[in-house]
């Protein structure tokens, strides 16, 4: 059984040869194996390299079958408030005789103190954008060294070189790995109340004008209410932002190949002034910049709202808390500007794991991400035990009656939370979604973005030369798109806004990545 604290402190097509340098890099770490046809008791040596500067790791001697307890430091949602004995843990412990001591994250700072704290957990969840931070500067495993260690996590990276392109640093250095297999689940899409737009006559609008139009009828039904809830404040704009044919920030131009901002384009200015519009006429909660999961629940559940933009799995989760005929369905992301609307390119993971380079048990810590990026990991983690969790019906795995819908899995057993798999079985979710939700995933696959929003990797010289100025920005960016937003400033001032981005240094970056998506096309890093 875990033990809980709370701590002290859609795939992208990847260049060929990028790919194939990443591969090559990671089999030469140790001989080829199948991903369960690897003799992981064979291969308990490091791969060589020196230790990371942060600190040394030891429990170099223990062998695979001794047990251990490591910290895990991962993320808390409400909802799947985290248990103690969630049956993962217990599972787990079965497998891999490895105790899971679970520490809570109590905000955005939480990694960032307990790395600064030395105390760092075994074992942390970490976005990508954490890793240039932590990674180079030692606070971070190299995992390259170890590949001989973890050969089913070794398999899975030479299977899937589009993840493993996205985790290698310029010079080989792999300080994360990535979950995979719930993409499609972190993909924010469009749904709406389809019972009260049938009540009142009303169609899913087809673009960001007509939506505002059936706002706007919408409150006149309904004055108390705002019919368009979002949240995730400023950061929601980067959902928006597809619709409008952009990403609002640094990425690759589909028809370019080049590093774009996507705050110079037109439709991002047409995309701030819409919210203005919004904002403006009380279609929107007056604190959308606030509002927190527990404050949009209220606003979807009481008839408050009737409109939003969400992660695609909340549009059920929602449903099983409306009554009387009350439902949610998915609406195509309306058009805001060009000609076609899309959704974020989002249908793959990004949270994952780091191991901290002072850990006193690396043996067990690559223990246990071999085991959950194994095909049996995978599996249990997924499906549970037959008789446990599932049973056999005309020879098909079905979840027993007490599960109904998929975040009863996570709610009940921990599966599929953050930091209990490796690679998971979509179908284990799919099994129990309505057909309704089942609607939402396939219409959801028309309308993904070209490119995904992923950076391409620098040098840690490279970041390093690029970091006050990519904050100045960021903060700059943020500040002046909220006041845009709320009406402190109009929007007739947009061009001095783009002057003072690159005056702070958006060109710099540009460049930067720029850099850095050449070496990853000709693939040196």
């Amino acid at each position: 059984m875990s033990s809980i604290r709370k701590p002290k402190i859609g795939k992208r097509a990847i260049p060929a040869a990028a790919a194939l340098a990443v591969i090559t890099a990671l089999l030469s770490a140790c001989s080829g194996s199948g991903v369960d046809g690897s003799d992981a008791g064979s291969s308990l040596a490091a791969t060589g390299g020196s230790s990371p500067s942060f600190g040394s790791s030891s429990d170099s001697s223990a062998s695979s079958s001794d047990p251990s307890t490591l910290r895990l430091l991962t993320d808390a949602t409400s909802a799947a408030p985290v248990k103690e004995d969630w049956a993962v843990w217990k599972w787990i412990k079965e497998k891999t005789n490895i105790t899971i001591k679970q520490e809570l994250q109590t905000g955005p700072e939480s990694l960032a103190l307990a790395i600064a704290s030395g105390d760092m957990p075994d074992l942390m969840s970490v976005f990508p954008t954490d890793v240039p931070k932590y990674g180079p500067q030692g606070a971070f495993l190299d995992l390259s060294k170890y590949m001989d260690r973890m050969p089913h996590l070794k398999a899975f990276l030479a299977s899937r070189p589009d993840i493993a392109a996205r985790i290698a640093a310029p010079g080989g250095e792999i300080y994360n790995v990535l979950n995979d297999g719930l993409g499609p689940g972190i993909q924010t899409v469009y749904f709406y109340r389809e019972d009260i737009f049938k009540k009142h006559g009303l169609e899913a609008p087809k673009t960001w004008d007509e939506m505002y139009d059936t706002a706007k009828k919408l409150k006149a039904l309904y004055p108390d209410s705002y019919p368009f809830a979002f949240r995730h404040g400023v950061n929601t704009l980067k959902y928006f932002a597809p619709a409008y044919g952009v990403y609002p920030f640094f990425y690759e131009d589909a028809s370019t190949g080049k590093i774009k901002y996507g705050v110079t384009d037109p439709g991002f200015k047409k995309l701030v002034a819409d919210l203005n519009r919004f904002y403006e006429e009380g279609l929107t909660p007056p604190d959308w910049l606030s509002i927190d999961y527990k404050a949009w629940t209220q606003f979807m559940a009481t008839g408050k709202s009737f409109m939003t933009i969400q992660f695609i799995g909340q549009i059920e989760i929602m449903n099983a808390q409306l009554k009387g005929g009350a439902h949610l369905k998915f609406m195509a992301p309306p058009v805001g500007y060009g000609d076609r609307a899309y959704i974020p390119n989002a249908a793959y993971e990004e949270y994952g794991f780091a191991v901290s380079s002072r850990t006193k048990h690396l043996d067990a810590a690559l223990r246990y991400l071999d085991f959950i990026y194994s095909d049996e990991g995978k599996d249990l983690l997924s499906w549970g035990k037959e008789g446990e969790t599932y049973e056999i019906v005309d020879g098909k795995r079905k979840f027993l009656p007490r599960f109904e819908e998929p975040n009863d899995l996570r709610k009940e057993l921990g599966v599929f939370t953050t930091g209990a798999y490796g690679r998971a079985d979509f179908e284990a979710t799919k099994s129990l979604m309505s057909d309704n939700e089942r609607y939402a995933y396939a219409e959801a696959e028309k309308y993904q973005y070209p490119v995904t929003n992923a950076l391409p990797p620098l040098t840690p010289e490279e970041r390093s030369a690029i970091v006050l100025t990519e904050e100045a920005v960021n903060k700059y960016y943020e500040t002046s798109v909220v006041k845009f937003v709320m009406g402190e400033t109009p929007m007739s001032e947009w061009d001095g806004f783009l002057e003072g981005l690159f005056n702070l240094g958006a060109q710099k970056l540009i460049d930067a990545y720029q850099v850095g998506l050449d070496r990853l096309k000709n693939g040196h890093r």
